[in-house]
């Protein structure tokens, strides 16, 4: 046997509820009784006061704002959304209702998806606002001037061999060569590879 106010604290939701649940005939047995004809009648609880409360702090918080229409205002609010969700699933489980818990779940699993929708738009827009660059750009970008470089470098020990030591050009150019190698070593110790 159950009491009112017992399933009323275990469902999370007022007394004046459970009163009127039992005159359409909710029994009072157990709880998973109560549970079950619950389920049957598809009756919707109201919302719980540890729900309403998260929502409404979450009303007053700065951050939801909908006056950024950006992607990123979008991002923030879906993050805040999850969070906010997150929150009433918490409080959802305290309470124990197999109902209020699946809805809670749902709601959840929904404000995940809708972050990962904005993160998709925020990066999409990020991409062709040129605000970020793919990986593959940057790499382009440093092969072309590393490889400039290389080339001026595998270059110099000819180039100036002959005006370092006119009288033994190739011991300047072998100097020079050491001198370049040196260089390489050093830039693939530190940085991995230089291409």
């Amino acid at each position: 046997m159950v009491s009112q106010s017992e399933l009323s604290r275990i469902w999370g939701v007022s007394p004046s509820y459970i009163t009127r649940l039992v005159k359409k005939g909710c029994p009072l047995s157990s709880v998973s009784d109560a549970d079950r004809w619950r389920l049957e009648n598809l009756q919707k609880p109201p919302r719980s006061n540890s729900g309403a409360s998260i929502v409404s702090s979450f009303a007053k918080c700065p951050e939801t704002a909908d006056n950024d229409t950006s992607t990123a205002g979008r991002l923030k609010r879906a993050q805040n959304a999850e969070l906010m969700a997150y929150r009433l699933l918490e409080g959802l489980a305290e309470g124990g209702n197999a109902v209020s818990l699946r809805a809670g779940v749902h709601a959840w699993g929904e404000a995940k998806r809708r972050v990962s929708e904005a993160e998709l738009e925020h990066a999409k827009f990020q991409l062709e606002t040129r605000e970020t660059l793919l990986v593959s750009e940057v790499e382009e970008t440093f092969a072309k001037t590393l490889g400039g470089i290389r080339a001026l470098m595998e270059a110099l020990p000819a180039s100036v061999a002959v005006r370092a030591n006119p009288s033994d050009p190739e011991c300047a150019k072998m100097a020079v060569e050491e001198a370049v190698d040196q260089i390489y070593r050093q830039i693939q110790s530190s940085e991995g590879a230089f291409a």
